[in-house]
């Protein structure tokens, strides 16, 4: 299934074939890892109602292109920061697995990209759960043109997003031309002249075209789940 979504997904952006070939390797490598140590790598007799491994394909701007992103989400525990670097990446040479990150890394290199892991909450079921994403991202060579939104309307999509992911409580103010979002102490949004303006710990000021709200609601999810982590030490 995650592979059919990248085909069908990159393919209908008429991608270049190898591209889209590689993306689809990459996103088998991470699905796999999600149906080995999320689900056991066994088959679900009983389908559970809230996190399953989920797949996530958008665009984002990035400079003066776009960036495709593919992301994999489990339900598994956060084992730490991903290792960087192939070296660091490579298995025993007696292992039978353990080479489908290595893989991941060469891929992204090789086109420019970039890939990682952090912890996130589940999208889809009927509850949102803890876990964590892996992701990787390929520049395309395709003209950026989203939806323009004003900044009422993208605070309300942010925060709809958010509250969809099991954050909150939330709080929105909106004003003459500018809106602001409260998710913690730690965590405000301020939205203005088609731009979120976010300060996160750990992370500092950023910038954001609000047509990149989803990217948004992802770096609120991963540093509120860090923070959450922190505080359960």
């Amino acid at each position: 299934m995650a592979r059919e979504a990248v085909r069908e997904t990159l393919g209908a952006l008429r991608l270049a074939e190898g591209v889209v070939d590689d993306a689809v390797t990459m996103v088998s490598e991470l699905a796999t890892n999600a149906f080995v140590h999320a689900l056991g790598g066994r088959p679900l007799l009983v389908m559970p109602t809230a996190g399953l491994p989920e797949v996530q394909i958008y665009g984002r701007g990035r400079g003066r292109g776009t960036e495709v992103v593919v992301r994999v989400f489990d339900s598994a525990s956060w084992c730490g920061t991903v290792p960087s670097g192939a070296g660091n990446l490579r298995p025993p040479t007696e292992a039978e697995g353990g080479r489908g990150l290595e893989l991941v890394n060469a891929l992204t290199v090789e086109h420019g990209g970039r890939w990682g892991a952090h912890r996130s909450r589940s999208q889809t079921g009927l509850t949102p759960v803890s876990g964590k994403v892996v992701y990787f991202t390929l520049p395309v060579a395709m003209p950026w043109r989203p939806t323009r939104r004003d900044c009422h309307e993208a605070a309300r999509e942010l925060r709809r997003l958010l509250a969809a992911r099991g954050i909150g409580p939330l709080h929105l103010n909106e004003g003459w031309r500018m809106a602001v979002v409260s998710v913690r102490a730690e965590i405000t949004v301020w939205v203005r002249d088609e731009t979120f303006f976010i300060t996160l710990p750990g992370a500092g000021a950023a910038c954001h075209p609000v047509c990149d709200v989803v990217e948004v609601a992802e770096a609120i999810v991963r540093c509120n789940e860090d923070l959450n982590a922190c505080a359960r030490r």
